[in-house]
């Protein structure tokens, strides 16, 4: 039967979809699966034919120097789909690659359903991107409810499947990490100020050059005022100790943490965040917080030109009002930080109503698990028993989409 192609651009969202590909192929066993991503998606059962190499940056000055390796890439993906035929095809998140992409291959072959999972964020910037949605794809999967009704009053194919977020926490424990780090057994009741502060500096070099330095100066003004207070920073996937510690020390009273990110949320007493999928995570968690983001100077002024947002962080975006408070570009001072920081460690009453408030946030989420849930949707655009779609000749230079089952391995030939 014509297989699946997924696309991914950066590790994020290659979790997620490696999810989908689990699910897929649970249900359909013979189910053959292309894909633009890495090792975790081939874990999954998935053939990675474009190797997307981790190439993942954030704000529009660092992203020049990946506009060639994404062309690339793009060329890469158009050529496995002309080469293999495929039932649909899946783009996950990255909506500056994949919206690009999916014009070319709507223009290239109209018949062949695209399927969008993780929504692009339009409701924040670049609204009029929505022509593309509308043009070019099948079906838009959302991952936070009030998404959907934003899409559809704007002509867009958009349903809620729940929050892959929200699924990745169910049952986690911080039993774990806690152990790890030394905490002792009374770590859950211990007073915060004597507790675990979880710093997450992020995982792209562009980010973590202009974050991490804060939060380091932060953590040393912390120290001295909570001497007894525990700290450990997460190191992303193929972020190493040193690395980070190129862009400022980390200090020796601190523990380096690689792995089990959810572990060390679930583990700590209070959270400093840089804004993104992380913040979601302690939100979901319960854990009070500080996020901060700063970029590069080009990068942030353009932003400002196109965000319409009142906030930056995930969990004030969809609570519609400040939850947690945001220090961002030169608000993201050390001193600044630390007094945030410093104020839940010893400020309960403001603690408490930061927890209840992340609570209801959490039940607007739902339980609806998201993989399952996005799987059934791509599953119905793919034939089943063995029949075939029919692609017939469009009009113009439009091609009939009638690859073989041959094909070879694609790679992006490097920088």
């Amino acid at each position: 039967m014509p297989g699946l192609f997924i696309s991914t651009a950066e590790a994020s969202a290659e979790l997620h979809a490696s999810r989908l590909v689990a699910f897929l192929r649970q249900t359909t066993p013979d189910l053959e699966v292309d894909a633009a991503g890495g090792p975790v998606l081939a874990g999954a059962g998935a053939e990675v034919v474009v190797d997307m190499g981790g190439r993942a940056v954030m704000g529009f000055w660092e992203a020049l120097g990946q506009v060639a390796f994404y062309r690339r890439a793009g060329q890469a993906i158009l050529s496995r789909l002309a080469a293999r035929r495929h039932g649909a095809l899946v783009l996950v998140d990255a909506p500056s690659f994949h919206l690009r992409l999916a014009r070319k291959v709507h223009a290239r072959w109209p018949e062949l359903p695209i399927i969008y999972y993780i929504a692009p964020k339009l409701w924040a910037w670049k609204e009029w991107r929505i022509k593309n949605l509308r043009r070019d794809i099948s079906r838009t999967l959302c991952i936070f409810p009030f998404e959907t009704d934003f899409f559809r009053q704007r002509g867009v194919d958009a349903v809620y499947v729940g929050n892959p977020t929200r699924d990745q926490l169910r049952g986690v424990s911080g039993e774990a990490m806690a152990a790890r780090l030394g905490l002792g057994s009374g770590w859950r009741r211990a007073d915060p100020a004597r507790g675990l502060l979880s710093v997450f500096p992020g995982s792209r070099v562009s980010e973590i050059r202009h974050i991490w330095p804060c939060q380091a100066a932060a953590l040393a003004i912390l120290h001295r005022r909570f001497p007894n207070l525990r700290a450990a920073v997460a190191l992303a996937p193929g972020l190493e100790a040193g690395r980070l510690a190129a862009f400022a020390p980390i200090p020796e009273w601190a523990a380096a943490v690689a792995g089990d990110s959810h572990g060390l949320l679930a583990a700590s007493s209070v959270v400093l965040a840089k804004s993104g999928t992380t913040t979601l995570e302690a939100a979901l968690l319960g854990k009070p917080m500080a996020v901060c983001y700063a970029g590069h100077w080009i990068s942030h002024r353009i932003a400002r030109t196109f965000v319409k947002l009142p906030h930056f962080s995930l969990p004030n975006i969809l609570a519609g009002r400040e939850i947690v408070r945001e220090f961002l570009q030169e608000r993201a001072a050390p001193e600044n930080l630390a007094a945030e920081i410093g104020r839940l460690l010893i400020d309960e009453p403001y603690r408490r109503r930061m927890r209840s408030r992340l609570g209801q946030l959490r039940e607007t989420l739902g339980d609806m698990p998201a993989a399952e849930s996005a799987a059934r949707e791509i599953g119905a655009y793919l034939p089943k028993g063995g029949s075939e779609r029919s692609f017939p000749v469009a009009s113009g230079d439009r091609r009939p989409y009638h690859g073989s089952r041959e094909g070879r391995h694609i790679s992006v030939p490097p920088d």
